[in-house]
């Protein structure tokens, strides 16, 4: 049985030696599908283990401020502390340090747990920022319209654009309805794209569909790609971006749905 299971955790383990020490790639796999990795360094006579430092600048762009305490900081310093993880200030890297060559394996098998870990923790951010926007835009976006257009959230657009709901419709008296995505991720706003093109094409061969318009509601401006953003920004009805202009972004919605200027 102990040959077994060896022969599972190790099979799969790839090693390569790079200018810095050995890069290793394990078999485990966080929720999002990429294996777990790190750097084994000789610093002197002891080792150190490391990721490659993208990891902290990711959650601190998501609002992990491990430094100024809050409940998503302390979650992260618990984390550190219970597996004995340090973070280099200098390259922004999760790191073991001070390793002797005969405290390696356990040490690497710790790290990779507190990879697979952080990875969880990641993936709950992603969560909560996409849940936080859309409720803000959607509250926001219902208090421009009040009672001037209806308000569906998850809905089709039109009977003949129906292949990707949007988040939110806006149907008023007398206007096209207004379908508009959240560009949270670049497959988001070609979704958006799609149903534009599909309404193009309807609209080219004289097919029977109801007019409407699509905007992308982006919430940062770094959240897609310059080139879907380029495509967005010349194809969609209108796209515009919420966070540090929330009230005007969602004007532009409202005077697109109902055809007049919106004041809080």
């Amino acid at each position: 049985m102990k040959d077994e299971l060896c022969k599972a955790f190790c099979d799969d383990l790839k090693v390569h030696t790079v200018p810095a020490g050995m890069a290793v790639t394990t078999i485990f796999a966080g929720p999002d599908g990429d294996h777990i990795g790190f750097y084994m360094v000789k610093e002197g006579d002891a080792y150190r283990i490391e990721d490659d430092g993208t990891t902290l600048p990711y959650l601190e762009g998501s609002g992990v401020e491990f430094h100024r305490g809050g409940t998503r900081g302390d979650a992260l310093n618990e984390l550190l502390s219970e597996y004995g993880v340090s973070i280099d200030d200098n390259t922004q890297e999760f790191y073991i340090g001070n390793l002797l060559e005969g405290a390696l394996p356990s040490a690497a098998l710790k790290f990779v747990a507190f990879s697979l870990r952080v990875r969880d923790f990641m993936l709950m951010t992603e969560f909560r920022i996409a849940t936080t926007f859309r409720e803000d835009a959607a509250k926001l976006l219902r208090a421009a319209v009040q009672d001037k257009a209806g308000f569906e959230e998850d809905a089709v657009i039109t009977p003949t654009l129906s292949e990707f709901p949007a988040d939110f419709v806006l149907r008023a008296p007398g206007r096209p309805p207004v379908g508009v995505y959240l560009g949270m991720s670049d497959a988001r706003v070609l979704e958006a794209l799609f149903m534009h093109m599909n309404r193009e094409l309807k609209r080219a061969r004289r097919d029977q569909f109801e007019e409407c318009s699509i905007i992308a509601l982006i919430e940062k401006g770094h959240s897609l790609s310059a080139r879907v953003r380029q495509q967005a920004m010349n194809r969609l009805d209108a796209v515009t971006e919420f966070r540090g202009d929330e009230i005007a972004a969602v004007e532009k919605i409202a005077r697109e749905a109902i055809g007049t200027q919106t004041r809080h």
